[in-house]
């Protein structure tokens, strides 16, 4: 495994004793009673938690600087910017598992600990993960029921995608790409066009393949919402973190009560730009018109639904 991959999987996790790694530790707190039991003293220490939110987005949309708004306006608040386990995209495809049930399974082995040690104590749980919607939204929603919030970050497509191009992140091609968005060969695929994204032809720029997973994320986000109706959602968009009325009926949505003070100085932060790692850049004009044209091939194939 290359240090990258190995950054992205271990960057928050604390070095553990190398007797935790042993076969019989390993079975022993991966028992299904032993998890039951841990789990049952976490939902104790989290009678108090009123509320886990967690965000829906496509990633590079201000996730990093909604985490700081929350720093700095909320109280009791425990804020978390793609933390351990991440949820990965990497699941073994091509194997007759079910992406869905993969997570599932991942998501209560593994997930929801994490969510409640560290949730413990506060009264909000924050995760800004763009994982969130592609790999672990249903058991969350599930597991959670009424006391789960989502946040709707939408960000134009044109500068997710080229922001995506920049730092090297493309689906499957690049090692970003294969970690942290979605495969246009996915059965699960709202908007199935793998043919056009995988050839050499007129749509195999990168860019295509950027552009399709924002497409592919927003129509994923527009079936949770159909999927779970009652389930509180704020819609908000990335140059609205600068706004302080917006923000402040965000957080009037979302139920959370903040000083005026401490909102004010959260406005207008900017958080998570990457401006040293970002390697090719595409003319804003050139973007536009490859935006135009999967959008005219997106409506061709699924009609207007997904064009929203």
């Amino acid at each position: 495994m290359s240090d990258l991959v190995h950054d992205f999987k271990n960057d928050s996790i604390p070095a553990l004793p190398s007797w935790w790694k042993h076969p019989v530790a390993v079975a022993l707190k991966r028992n299904p009673v032993t998890v039951g039991l841990y789990n049952a003293w976490l939902d104790f220490l989290c009678r108090n938690v009123e509320n886990y939110i967690f965000v829906a987005t496509t990633g590079r949309s201000g996730t990093a600087s909604l985490t700081r708004v929350f720093e700095m306006a909320v109280d009791s608040v425990v804020c978390f910017h793609e933390p351990h386990p991440i949820m990965f995209s990497d699941y073994p495809r091509g194997q007759g598992i079910d992406r869905e049930d993969y997570f599932r399974k991942l998501f209560w082995t593994l997930k929801r600990t994490y969510i409640k040690r560290a949730a413990a104590g506060h009264r909000y749980y924050l995760e800004t993960n763009h994982q969130f919607i592609k790999n672990f939204a249903v058991p969350a929603i599930e597991y959670f029921g009424p006391k789960i919030r989502i946040i709707h970050i939408k960000r134009d497509p044109v500068s997710v995608a080229a922001s995506f191009l920049a730092i090297d992140s493309v689906p499957v091609k690049t090692q970003r790409g294969h970690y942290y968005m979605l495969d246009p060969d996915d059965s699960t695929n709202k908007i199935r066009i793998p043919e056009l994204l995988n050839g050499t032809g007129e749509f195999g720029h990168d860019l295509y393949k950027c552009l399709w997973y924002w497409y592919e994320t927003e129509a994923r986000v527009q079936a949770m919402k159909e999927r779970y109706p009652n389930v509180v959602w704020v819609d908000i968009t990335t140059e609205q973190l600068n706004d302080r009325a917006v923000l402040k009926a965000m957080f009037d949505r979302l139920g959370i009560p903040v000083s005026p003070d401490r909102l004010d100085r959260a406005v207008s932060i900017r958080e998570n730009l990457r401006t040293e790692e970002k390697k090719e850049i595409i003319d804003r004009v050139r973007c536009e018109e490859m935006d135009r044209k999967l959008r005219a091939k997106i409506e061709q194939v699924c009609g207007k639904k997904f064009l929203n």
